[in-house]
């Protein structure tokens, strides 16, 4: 495969990206706006190393996890109260936090695809022949 043809799938795997986030960004902008319920915290699996820490929380019979930063996920112990909007289409909570998450996603997906789209082998044309013919 040669280099035009790799940045060719490189832009379009990241332009779904981007109308991923996108659709996604909507959905939170919809959560964003709908009342958030106090729900019992039914577990705690806090993480102390960077990863994926997170709470379970019971909904219609069915534990839910929310996924969370360990910082957040320690302000949640057994038997406390969290607010969360459950969203019915996509089977998941959405814990409230201003749309930040979405904006930095929304942000780093359109960041690489300006990145890749500029064609930066004009800007850095290699330049042969400089020296003199013997």
């Amino acid at each position: 495969m040669n280099s035009k043809k790799i940045r060719i799938f490189l832009i379009g795997a990241v332009a779904i990206g981007v109308v991923y986030n996108i659709y996604f960004y909507r959905e939170d902008v919809k959560m964003e706006s709908s009342v958030a319920r106090s729900f019992l915290v039914e577990g705690q699996y806090c993480r102390s190393s960077k990863g994926s820490s997170s709470i379970n929380v019971k909904y219609k019979g069915k534990l839910y996890a929310v996924r969370m930063a360990n910082e957040e996920c320690l302000k949640y112990p057994v038997g406390s109260h969290i607010e969360l909007v459950y969203n019915e289409k996509h089977n998941f909570f959405y814990k409230k936090d201003g749309l930040a998450k979405a904006k930095l996603r929304m942000f780093f997906f359109l960041f690489l695809l300006f990145v890749l789209v500029i064609p930066w082998e004009r800007f850095f044309k290699k330049t042969h022949n400089l020296g003199i013919n013997k």
